[in-house]
């Protein structure tokens, strides 16, 4: 007998691409003149859009807080923000798919078309 939970398990699974983190706008930010190729925005899927330089700094605020729980002995705390949550793991992620596609020769010869206008 065919049961509506697996039917319904079955037609909504989600195909994860890999990629959490892309660089978002880059088109009309790059006909504008206002492109950076030090801090593009990016879009983190699911989240929202912002520089990647903030994101760095969010990273950093999240990890900074998270050894502060635990240099104060609060280990169950810190595995939640860390491990439970996954947003700060989530949020590295993201920055390292940035990293990965600003590498890419793709977006070399992207932004050094920019640069030369």
């Amino acid at each position: 007998m065919i049961k509506l939970k697996n039917l319904l398990k079955e037609n909504l699974d989600i195909k994860d691409s890999g990629v959490d983190g892309r660089i978002y706008n880059w088109k009309e930010e790059m006909k504008k003149g206002k492109f950076d190729p030090e801090n593009p925005t990016v879009h983190l899927l699911g989240y929202g859009t912002m520089p990647y330089k903030s994101l760095q700094k969010f990273v950093a605020s999240d990890l900074i807080n998270i050894a502060k729980e635990l240099k104060k002995g609060d280990v169950g705390k810190a595995y939640h923000h860390l491990i439970g949550n996954d947003i700060t793991v989530w949020k590295v992620k993201c920055l390292e798919d940035v990293r990965k596609e600003l590498k890419t020769s793709v977006w070399k010869r992207r932004i050094t078309m920019y640069k030369r206008r």
